[in-house]
């Protein structure tokens, strides 16, 4: 082919092309004419809310029991009975591990008779003497008093017949006067001794029964509480995570039974960069999500800040509470899962707020439209941080966004501006 009829084929190509790109400008503008010459859009509007609002993020975190504890025995024994497996729910107060009894329990057997026997002899003091007891002390009495009386007389006699010499010699005045003192000394004798019977015992008697009586009953309290250190209970509600013994074992003073978790509620623990802390207080709530647990978030509440941060990562530890209560017989959040914690990063700042449905970012800049006298108005926009479903926004132009204006939220994708609107609906939800 001559050069000639190839360069007039290469004109008419460039003919062609050019024609269909005009015909194409010309139909386009002519159906975006048709369009806005057509019925008003019909949309979702909702409010401009205006609210104290602080840029927040993520960080990584982990699921924590709320209390874990290892049970140790505090006596040394034998396992009778290993009566958990791990895994297990368990109650407060519910027994884990049994060690044999019977040895204290001969130690309370004869700590009881010992109680019994040291009642008796309090009761018996606190009782008094019997009255068979008071009548022999007063016979004895009565009779010590007539040998005094009969000695007394003896004396007097020969205490006579001595002076006046009549045939008494020393010896028998000395041992008559000797008889005297003594059944003087027998009668006061007597005498005492009734009014002992008669007073009974006295109270200092009665009180140091009383105290050993008292003292056997806190050594039966001390055995009772050493046999209940027998059974191993489980210090709350929870769960049974590891077995660390098992039947006929022997176990010391001390050494771990088993461990036990208590998951409802749940600790999530997050380590917080030093930037950030700042902004993070006690009380404050926060939002959890967990991957095992998908299209669900959790609310927490910051129940501790340490006050020590990791030296190497600059990060402080933040410790969140959250209810994890059981559905369906299992509870959704188990230690070891991974989560991620919602935090502010920023100080609040009221700031204007629009659902994030009304953002539309296809543009280099991102948009909305206002309905302003009927009609879709375009309006360039700055995003901030975002409240749930709801994004802090605020105008390019200043003034033109306002709280209370409405914003278009559905039926927006193919809206042109100053195109009239109809509102079928207006969304009320305030953003959590």
């Amino acid at each position: 082919m001559t050069p000639l009829p190839l360069i007039q084929m290469y004109l008419r190509q460039i003919r062609f092309a050019l024609i269909a790109a005009l015909v194409s400008s010309f139909l386009v503008a002519w159906s975006d004419a048709l369009f806005a010459q057509g019925g008003p859009a019909s949309v979702v509007v909702a409010a401009v809310m205006e609210e104290e609002v602080a840029s927040q993020q993520a960080f990584v975190a982990n699921v924590k029991p709320w209390r874990e504890s290892t049970i140790g025995s505090a006596v040394d024994g034998r396992v009778l009975e290993y009566l958990v497996n791990a895994g297990d729910a368990v109650s407060e107060g519910q027994p884990l591990a049994q060690l044999r009894t019977a040895t204290i329990g001969i130690e309370i057997a004869g700590a009881e008779a010992e109680l019994a026997l040291r009642e008796a002899e309090l009761a018996e003091l606190k009782n008094g003497s019997r009255v068979e007891e008071i009548a022999l002390a007063e016979a004895l009495r009565d009779v010590a008093k007539a040998n005094n009386e009969y000695a007394k007389a003896k004396l007097e006699r020969a205490k006579r017949l001595f002076n006046e010499a009549s045939g008494i010699s020393v010896d028998e005045f000395e041992s008559d006067q000797a008889a005297a003192l003594v059944a003087a000394a027998t009668m006061a004798q007597t005498e005492s001794s009734y009014r002992l019977v008669v007073e009974g015992p006295r109270q200092e008697q009665i009180d140091q029964a009383a105290a050993r009586v008292e003292m056997q009953v806190q050594k039966i309290a001390s055995l009772n509480d050493r046999r209940n250190k027998y059974t191993l209970r489980s210090p709350y509600s929870g769960f049974v995570s590891r077995e660390l013994t098992e039947a006929g074992a022997w176990v010391s003073q001390g050494n771990p039974v088993a461990q036990i978790i208590e998951i409802d509620p749940v600790e999530i623990e997050v380590y917080v960069p030093e930037g950030s802390i700042r902004f993070v207080h006690p009380g404050d709530d926060v939002i959890v999500s967990v991957e095992a647990v998908p299209d669900q978030t959790f609310a927490g509440t910051i129940d501790q800040i340490v006050p020590l941060a990791d030296p190497l990562a600059r990060t402080f530890p933040v410790r969140v509470r959250v209810a994890n209560p059981a559905v369906e017989s299992r509870h959704p959040l188990m230690p070891g899962m991974l989560a991620r914690v919602t935090l502010p990063t920023s100080e609040r700042q009221t700031r204007l707020l629009v659902p994030k449905d009304a953002i539309q970012l296809g543009g280099s800049t991102p948009t909305l439209y206002r309905v302003v006298d009927g009609k879709a108005t375009l309006t360039p926009v700055i995003t901030g941080p975002s409240r749930g479903s709801w994004v802090a926004v605020h105008s390019q132009v200043p003034g033109q966004l306002n709280p209370g204006d409405l914003v278009v939220t559905r039926g927006n994708e193919r809206l042109r501006p100053g195109q009239a609107v109809v509102i079928t609906n207006k969304q009320d939800a305030a953003p959590q």
